[in-house]
Parts: structure tokens; C-alpha cells; sequence
């Protein structure tokens, strides 16, 4: 999940939150603020309400930061590189650069974040006790704060992947399996069926206690969700590892030079041809320049297309992301989703374009892998990722 804005970093890491988290952040202070703070304590103004309602809320999404740091800095510690962490209505995510290679770092990273969060809920714990009989505004938000920071770590625990509990009994699961497909097909299993008993439950609760049980359905939803995900993840990743670009690149992609004219373009290139980019090559080398797509033309008023060049409305070769053939298949796919583009030119050493590759043409080779049987399905219980590895950089 991408962040809608980033406010820092930390260990070199960018902590955002998305959109949904200010719809948590309000339900939140609301609900501390007019109903669960004024049920337990007589007599404070509506203001002191809100603030400490406020305050609550800000210290525990922290502590959310806190649980995602967590994992984020064993993951660093085992060689795993941390992308981002992001704050959104269910909570935080810290992405991963890649999945765990070995079992015992799942496990590691697994229960790092709630390692912190009952560090965190030991240390307000003890502040409650120190603050409660001092002053009652502070007794109240160190006392929230323990309590919320224990939910967190019991809620976290559930067994349903891809919530820490569930990582951790993948982790289990893989190294008594020696398969980590075996055990994340398991524990994705689990993470759906638990996230049905959530909806189920919510279900029979929104005729009783509505936001209680609205909530609980989404959570459910939101769990299934994630677990069906995690594990296409993992097999399109997992299908990918040690797969180079150069095994898979168009060997004839279709060039255009830079001065050819936008409505030349369209007729025998893009309709006549039938592609939606081309490569803009230069006449002698074949350097690449850059590259022209449908879209370029869009955004090109029709009136001008026939004295307008390529080369003033390609993309020029400094702003384009490029692969080289050794690259993996996997980090030029996360390319092509990232920047949401269609194709990639694949760039010799020395500057020329060697060949194109293209989105369809990673998803058909994705289609033909899946489309055959699993190593794990023959009874050896060996991975098909263990016949030759990929390394990926953290």
C-alpha cells in the first residue's frame, strides 16, 4: 500500500500515511473523545475531552509506527530492504523490499513488531501507575495507551496471515515443511477462513451493535483480502526467481527514428503495427533516445500531427526507467507496476538498445509457470524456487 504523503524517515526509511488513516484517525478521536473517556471519568470539560481523546490517538498510531519500525529494523538486520511504512484505516504496513529467504527470518521479523508493542504497553503501564492518583487526564491517556497497545499485540497474534500471528505460524509451518509455498498456501488458507468468521460475526453483531459490527465485517473483508493477495504474491515472486530479462525480451521490438512525424507514426507504427510504444532509436547506432507512446500522441492535438516530430513529443532517454539483460524478471516487473508503464527498453553496457520487454509478454510467462504442476505436488517436497535462486538487494 502506497502512502497518499510522506512526513519523515527513520533509518533511512519513508513513513507516510494513505487517505483511509484520517477516517481512522477521526473515528478514533471522536470516539474517545465523546463516548469512552466521558463513561469513565465525571467532570472534565468538552475541551480537555477532545484534547486527551486527540493526544490518545496520536500516541497510538506512534506505537503503530513503533510495531512497524520493529519489524522494519530486524528486517534491515537480516539483509531485507524496507521500502516504506504506511499508516492506513486498519493500522500500518511496512513493505518489504522481498519476502524472507529462510524460515528462521520470517519468524525474526515476524514477532519483532509486537515485541515492541508490549514493550510499549509495559512502559505506559507503568506510567499509568505512576501518573493515575498525580493527575487524572494523564493516568487516563498512559492507562488507554497500555490497553490499546495490548489489543494491538493480542489482535496482531491471530493466526491469520498475513497479521504477524500468521507469519509466524508460516514460519512454522515452513520450516517443518522444508516448502514455503506449502506453508504459505496453509496459512493463507487460515488468514481466509479466520477473516470469514470475522465477517460472519459482524454480520450477526450489525443488528445489535452496528459500528461494532460494520467494523468487524471489514476487518474480516479486509483480512481475506489480504491473505488471497499474499499469497498470489509470493507465487508470482516465486515464479520469477532466477528468471532474467534477456530470457524473455522481444528480439525484434519495432523502433521508430526521432524524425518521423507524429501522423507517420500513427499510421505505420502504432495502426499499422499494432503496438502501443516504440523505442526512439538513433539512424547510425541505434542509441536509444527515447521512447513515444499512445499516450504521447493523445495528449497531441490532432491538427498537429503531421508536421510535429517524434522526438518533440517522445519521453527522452534521461527520464526513462531502463533494464539491463541480466537483470531479474521480478525487479523489472515491479518496474513496470511501479511507474505503471507497458514496456521497458533493455539497455546494453554501452548505451544501445538491445530489445524491448513488454507487460504481455511477462504475464504469458507467468500464465505458462503457473500452468504447470508445482515441484511440491510430486510428494518430493522440494520448491521450485530451491532449483535456482535469485538474489535480491535490501
Amino acid at each position: 500500500m502506497e502512502a497518499s504523503f510522506t512526513f519523515g524517515r527513520v533509518r533511512g526509511i519513508p513513513i507516510g500515511v494513505h487517505s483511509t488513516w484520517l477516517i481512522a484517525f477521526a473515528l478514533l478521536s471522536y470516539s474517545l473523545a465523546e463516548r469512552v473517556l466521558p463513561a469513565r471519568y465525571d467532570g472534565w470539560s468538552a475541551g480537555t475531552y477532545w484534547a486527551i481523546g486527540v493526544l490518545a490517538t496520536v500516541l497510538l498510531f506512534a506505537s503503530v509506527v513503533a510495531h512497524e519500525l520493529g519489524h522494519a529494523v530486524v528486517a534491515q538486520a537480516r539483509g531485507v530492504g524496507v521500502r516504506s511504512i504506511t499508516l492506513f484505516i486498519f493500522g500500518g504496513v511496512a513493505l518489504l523490499d522481498q519476502e524472507s529467504e529462510e524460515a528462521g527470518d520470517e519468524f525474526a521479523i515476524a514477532v519483532a513488531g509486537p515485541a515492541v508493542s508490549v514493550l510499549v504497553a509495559l512502559v505506559a503501564a507503568g506510567l499509568w501507575l505512576a501518573t493515575r492518583g498525580v493527575n487524572e487526564q494523564l493516568g487516563a491517556l498512559f492507562g488507554y495507551l497500555a490497553s490499546a497497545n495490548t489489543t494491538l499485540v493480542v489482535f496482531n497474534l491471530i493466526p491469520a496471515f498475513p497479521l504477524d500471528g500468521g507469519r509466524v505460524f508460516r514460519a512454522l509451518l515452513w520450516r517443518t515443511t522444508g516448502s514455503v509455498e506449502r506453508a504459505t498456501r496453509v496459512a493463507a488458507s487460515v488468514g481466509m477462513v479466520i477473516g470469514f468468521v470475522f465477517i460472519a460475526v459482524g454480520v450477526f453483531l450489525v443488528f445489535r451493535q452496528p459500528i461494532s459490527g460494520i467494523w468487524l465485517v471489514a476487518i474480516g473483508w479486509f483480512l481475506r483480502s489480504a491473505a488471497e493477495q499474499a499469497y498470489r504474491h509470493l507465487a508470482v515472486d516465486r515464479g520469477f526467481a532466477g528468471v532474467r530479462v534477456g530470457a524473455l525480451m522481444d528480439p525484434r521490438p519495432v523502433t521508430v527514428g526521432a524524425d518521423v512525424t507524429i501522423a507517420d507514426l500513427v499510421d505505420g507504427y502504432i495502426l499499422g503495427r499494432n503496438v502501443r510504444g516504440l523505442p526512439v532509436v538513433d539512424g547510425n547506432g541505434g542509441a536509444l533516445l527515447g521512447i513515444v507512446t499512445l499516450t504521447d500522441v493523445r495528449e497531441t492535438p490532432r491538427a498537429d500531427w503531421p508536421h510535429l516530430r517524434v522526438r518533440e513529443r517522445m519521453t527522452p532517454r534521461a527520464e526513462l526507467a531502463t533494464v539491463g539483460p541480466a537483470t531479474g524478471l521480478d525487479d523489472a516487473l515491479r518496474c513496470l507496476s511501479e511507474r505503471d508503464i507497458h514496456q521497458v527498453p533493455v539497455i546494453a553496457a554501452d548505451g544501445r538498445l538491445v530489445r524491448l520487454l513488454t507487460r504481455n509478454v511477462v504475464i504469458q510467462y507467468l500464465q505458462l509457470r503457473q500452468a504447470l504442476p508445482r515441484a511440491d505436488q510430486s510428494g518430493t517436497g522440494t520448491r521450485t524456487a530451491d532449483v535456482e535462486r535469485h538474489p535480491r538487494g535490501g
